[in-house]
């Protein structure tokens, strides 16, 4: 095809021409996108017209190696241009209102994406022991991520769910809009709607608190600062204004205190 000629490169050939998974009907209009779906650093570039929703969840799992468990609640097509958003975002894009978990491995690999909501009929009986990442996506070491893979989605409104477009979120979705999202309203709803869950549920609250107390400043500090970039001192600001809990506010202000102090 002509497009792949652009790409200059033998792989990104690879990836345009395995995109095209199920563009049998696609249009081929003269001034359609050219078809592109690209994983990497977990995550996702597209360029779609027309796509089925199921075929871009398939080309995820080619190139990911990911499980897709669960079914689509909703087929459809797909017109989406984005590049290198973070999966959860672009999964919320991407699947619309229908709720979903992502499930990762040792060393931050993606290992499953599981379908909510839907006919579960292909989903195996019991949920897989995993090991989510470091960063991106959860800060903090220990059990606290996996109790938030765990966890049900929440409901969301206002500038929130329209940024994910969708009406409710997960806890990793919550997380990576705290850390992440450009729009600085968008990530205080998420950090206040995080906090809210977390301080109603008493043993989330105590997971949280727990691992708060058993990392050292300059550990956290770091590590925000790794998944949060320049955004780093903010949330952690955030968390300080937000939370309701003694134990929280201190943490926060002491690792807001060293980002400050450049450590």
């Amino acid at each position: 095809m002509g497009s792949a000629r652009t790409c200059g490169r033998a792989t990104a050939a690879g990836i345009a021409l395995a995109a095209m998974l199920g563009w049998r009907n696609a249009r081929a209009a003269d001034d359609a996108p050219v078809p592109l779906i690209h994983y990497s650093n977990d995550a996702l570039t597209v360029r779609l017209s027309g796509v089925q929703n199921s075929d871009i969840l398939a080309e995820l799992a080619r190139q990911s190696g990911a499980e897709i468990r669960g079914q689509v609640r909703e087929p459809r097509e797909v017109t989406a241009d984005f590049e290198s958003v973070p999966l959860p975002e672009a999964l919320a894009r991407l699947l619309g209102e229908q709720n979903f978990a992502l499930v990762y491995g040792k060393g931050g690999r993606l290992k499953a994406v599981r379908l909510l909501g839907g006919d579960q009929a292909g989903a195996p009986a019991s949920p897989t022991t995993t090991v989510p990442p470091a960063v991106p996506g959860a800060p903090f070491p220990g059990s606290l991520p996996e109790l938030i893979d765990r966890h049900p989605p929440v409901p969301v409104t206002g500038q929130l769910a329209d940024a994910l477009g969708a009406q409710s979120a997960t806890l990793r979705q919550l997380l990576d809009f705290s850390l992440h999202h450009g729009d600085p309203a968008v990530r205080a709803e998420a950090v206040r709607t995080g906090l809210a869950t977390v301080e109603a549920e008493p043993e989330l609250r105590s997971a949280v608190i727990g691992e708060l107390n058993n990392a050292d400043n300059a550990f956290l500090g770091t590590l925000l600062r790794a998944s949060a970039s320049a955004q780093a001192e903010d949330v952690a600001m955030q968390v300080l204004r937000d939370s309701r809990a003694a134990e929280i506010r201190v943490k926060a202000l002491s690792v807001l205190q060293r980002l400050r102090a450049g450590g």
